[in-house]
């Protein structure tokens, strides 16, 4: 097989054996698809012996691609829903405007504020929609200034995703830093790092 299949099927086992995201670099799920593209173009006639290895080949590429593409997102997702931190560097461009967008729709429900509507509505609905908006302006300047509180790492930690969308680490134990409320809660709930109280 093709040095490209072979770096598929290598960040594929990767994704399915270990828990946390896999880094697999900025480029790599677009280079993929770009490979899968070039295999359908390439499909000749199923007929021939090259036809037959590359509808297979294809097959295996799609199926591969298809379950790399979902277990990263089912990481970022239960990552996120379970409060745990992420290794940012791990992310690829368009995975981070996903976890943005998640983060901010999950903190808006928690928060009980309202939700943003769908692009469609029905005719009914649509009047409302403009009614309902006056206060938005003063919500989303929240998530942007998170109240930053200083911990201590008991243990090693990399590059976490804050509320506020910034990268924070990576931190090695009796490191000392600032970081969001909202995140140092969950860091300190699970052992990770100590609240340092600092004197007026």
């Amino acid at each position: 097989m093709s040095e490209r299949y072979q770096r598929l099927h290598r960040a594929w086992l990767q994704e399915q054996e270990k828990d946390e995201l896999q880094s697999i670099g900025d480029e790599f799920i677009r280079e993929m698809k770009q490979y899968a593209q070039d295999l359908n173009r390439a499909l000749g006639g199923a007929e021939t012996l090259t036809g037959k290895i590359t509808q297979i080949e294809r097959q295996h590429v799609n199926h591969m691609l298809s379950e790399l593409i979902e277990a990263r997102l089912k990481k970022i997702v239960r990552s996120e829903l379970e409060s745990r931190p992420i290794d940012a560097q791990a992310l690829t461009p368009e995975e981070q405007r996903l976890h943005a967008n998640l983060r901010n729709l999950l903190t808006s429900y928690r928060d009980g504020s309202e939700l943003p509507t769908a692009a469609v509505e029905t005719p009914a609905k649509a009047p409302m929609a403009p009614k309902q908006r006056p206060e938005a302006p003063a919500t989303p300047a929240k998530p942007s200034e998170p109240d930053l509180v200083v911990v201590r790492f008991l243990q090693q930690l990399p590059a976490i995703m804050g509320v506020d969308m910034k990268a924070y680490g990576p931190f090695k134990p009796e490191d000392v830093a600032s970081i969001p409320r909202q995140n140092a809660v969950n860091l300190i709930r699970r052992g990770i790092a100590k609240l340092v109280e600092i004197e007026p």
